[in-house]
């Protein structure tokens, strides 16, 4: 994001407000709860949406140095090991050793090795995926060519600090897959300066969509958020841009922009007068604050249930030293709770959404004029999908 598009943005925000207006769609839409219920459609959505385009599976410097890995619970059951090699480069391959396909590592489990041994038997694999050793290899399995014994690696780009992955090993990520725009905002982040504070993972029995449309909408701030968020943010005033797939930036307007007129345009600092909200495919989110960005991944299990995992980015500890102070781990730690009470406030909403759907009380969902984004969501799912909105979805 240039410096152009930041005062854009601002100035987009204050007339909205000078109107009593949001970012309208030109209508409200209407949607069936089938799509957040059925387990059909949620295969699927596997089918369309999760092997057939590449996802964001995380940012690369959650593996910052040579040797450093991360185990992650993935989707349709895979177990994911993302590893930066000796040669800098991060790779992501399947968490299994070819002997006998058992996990090398734990799900969650982070780490640095020169070598992943595998708990069975000892397989093991250096940080490029190639087989290093095994016990007893060449008499116990002759006629193996241990070159072709490697683990099985995933196409992976890192594009902006984020690292995507094609399911399907017979495609390849794209490296223009993020329009100039969205990658501008992750350059304009810093993503791939930021250090992890701490993670923190758990699942919610709810739908992936339910779960990613609470984040991308203003209208229920001054209700759900009404101790938390309502006091900073101006209501039900939100905007967002997209510039194709399921990406987008979403602007959510603090008390504070209200001060810009009154201030010289070189003084507009949009990190402290807005939450900034970038989705990256179905399976992450960055929610960028003034001093931290939280990546929310989010693993799609079953059509009732969604693995989350939040991820605090900060700054490295100022001055060049090794370890944050004793100031700085305070804020860290403060920001990483008041993040998590904020999602869970959406989060047991999107429980009882999800029971409520299944139990088939209800058979529709309704979005409202200024719930654009999550039209704008729907439409772009709805064409990812191949979905006949004539029959599935209506004018409302």
């Amino acid at each position: 994001m240039n410096r152009t598009t930041e005062i854009r943005l601002i100035k987009h925000v204050l007339e909205l407000k000078a109107r009593g207006e949001t970012q309208y769609h030109e209508s409200s839409r209407t949607h069936s709860t089938e799509r957040y219920i059925s387990p059909d459609w949620f295969q699927r959505e596997n089918e369309k949406i999760f092997r057939d385009q590449p996802l964001a599976v995380g940012a690369a410097t959650e593996v910052p140095n040579p040797g450093d890995y991360l185990a992650l619970e993935w989707l349709d059951g895979v177990s994911l090991l993302m590893v930066r090699g000796e040669d800098n480069q991060v790779r992501v391959f399947a968490n299994v050793c070819r002997h006998r396909n058992a996990r090398l590592v734990a799900n969650g489990e982070s780490g640095c090795k020169k070598r992943l041994a595998c708990p069975y038997h000892a397989w093991t694999y250096d940080t490029e995926g190639n087989l290093a050793g095994a016990p007893d290899f060449e008499r116990g399995f002759a006629g193996l060519d241990k070159e072709r014994l490697g683990l099985i690696e995933f196409p992976s780009r890192v594009i902006g600090g984020i690292v995507f992955i094609h399911l399907d090993r017979t495609q390849q990520v794209p490296e223009d897959l993020l329009a100039e725009e969205m990658l501008s905002g992750l350059q304009y982040l810093q993503i791939a300066k930021l250090q992890v504070y701490k993670r923190r993972s758990y699942v919610i029995n709810a739908n992936w969509k339910v779960l990613l449309e609470g984040g991308i909408e203003a209208y229920h701030f001054n209700v759900a958020h009404k101790n938390t968020l309502a006091p900073f943010f101006l209501g039900n005033l939100s905007t967002w841009e997209s510039w194709g797939g399921l990406y987008m930036r979403m602007i959510l307007p603090k008390k504070p922009i209200l001060e810009a007129p009154e201030l010289p345009e070189e003084a507009w600092d949009l990190r402290k007068m807005a939450n900034i909200i970038y989705t990256l495919s179905p399976t992450a989110l960055l929610l960028a604050q003034p001093d931290n960005v939280s990546l929310l991944r989010m693993v799609p299990l079953s059509a009732g249930a969604t693995r989350i995992e939040e991820v605090l980015l900060v700054d490295g500890p100022k001055d060049g030293r090794a370890e944050w102070s004793a100031d700085e781990l305070t804020l860290h730690e403060t920001n990483h709770n008041l993040v998590n009470r904020i999602l869970m406030e959406d989060w047991v909403l999107g429980e009882t959404i999800q029971a409520n759907m299944q139990s088939g009380v209800v058979n529709e969902i309704h979005f409202g004029r200024f719930e654009s984004a999550l039209t704008w969501l729907h439409d772009e799912y709805g064409r990812v999908m191949g979905i006949n909105h004539g029959t599935i979805a209506r004018q409302a």
